[in-house]
């Protein structure tokens, strides 16, 4: 997908991996829009590439355990490119699919709008947004909120 004048150009290469059963309207076209809907709001420029990684919540807790030391189950956890490979930037991100819909439940959401918000989480850590401190998290909790809102408005426009 790409979005821009040739100067401020967005060239996105996204990838969906399945490897726990995705919930019901979690659609690979629809995280695509959303990933460039946030990466050209963000004015992020040049190639990306962008993997979903939808897991269970064993395997997320393996990847928390061998990259963060940390052994407990999490939502999402963002692996950026290796900027020294090549000139495309971007990650994976992986999201589980387990805890998704019991936050879905606990935030009163459906199950593809936790995920969509997941989603938003991680582009965001990958365009250098941190949440170490509660201010850093609040902060980006409001401007996820807010991409979200505008997605959903913008879509809701493309189809009327």
């Amino acid at each position: 997908m790409t979005i821009g004048s040739a100067s401020e150009r967005l060239d996105l290469s996204f990838s969906l991996v399945t490897e726990a059963e995705p919930p019901l309207g979690v659609v690979s076209d629809e995280l695509e829009t959303l990933a460039a809907f946030v990466l050209s709001s963000e004015g992020a420029t040049g190639c990306w590439e962008i993997t979903v990684a939808l897991v269970d919540d064993a395997r997320l807790q393996s990847l928390h355990r061998d990259f963060m030391g940390i052994d407990t189950p999490t939502d999402i956890m963002t692996f950026p490119a290796d900027e020294s490979v090549g000139e495309n930037q971007g990650g994976e991100l992986a999201i589980s699919v387990d805890h998704a819909m019991t936050q879905a439940v606990e935030w009163g959401l459906s199950p593809g709008d936790e995920i969509a918000f997941l989603t938003v989480h991680g582009l965001l850590h990958l365009l250098g947004w941190r949440d170490d401190t509660n201010e850093q998290r609040q902060s980006m909790l409001e401007r996820q909120q807010d991409l979200i809102a505008q997605w959903r408005q913008r879509t809701l426009r493309e189809v009327c």
